[in-house]
């Protein structure tokens, strides 16, 4: 039951926190969700941190986001979730350089997951975007569509 009514409030503060925030005019803005991919069993201490670091996020309180989550990478260090997470947290924190070399880690622990490549190169496209290099991002752009 507590967990239940755990999640329902995360997903009403991030809801509210998502309409709240005003991207840069010509940007999309970046999801602040990872979508749902295949499952990845997380240990307790990660699925805590990866929660903490989603409140967080939604509160807008983005450097606790990101110590949260290389907190859960000091512990995973291979798990491309979290790395996509922190990719997610360095796009709101309007750090491009870290947010697309997070999605690029993130990839390299894949493995097969399409889903989650995909949705890296998308990362990495607004993060190029947002630096003004529209080749690149069309470019990333590009390579998710191959990744499906």
């Amino acid at each position: 039951m507590k967990s239940r009514l755990r999640i329902v409030l995360a997903f009403a503060v991030c809801v509210s926190a998502c309409a709240s925030q005003r991207p840069e005019p010509g940007l999309p803005p970046p999801s602040p969700l990872p979508p749902s991919g295949p499952a990845h069993a997380e240990s307790p201490a990660i699925a805590s941190l990866m929660d903490s670091a989603r409140a967080d996020t939604a509160a807008g309180k983005l450097a606790n986001a990101g110590a949260s989550l290389e907190r859960a990478l000091r512990i995973e260090p291979r798990n491309p979730r979290l790395w996509q997470e922190l990719s997610r947290v360095r796009l709101l924190q309007r750090d491009y350089v870290q947010a697309e070399s997070c999605a690029q880690r993130s990839s390299s622990w894949a493995g097969s997951d399409a889903l989650l490549v995909a949705d890296n190169w998308r990362l990495i496209a607004q993060a190029r975007e947002a630096r003004g290099d529209a080749d690149g991002a069309r470019a990333a752009l590009d390579a998710a569509s191959q990744q499906r």
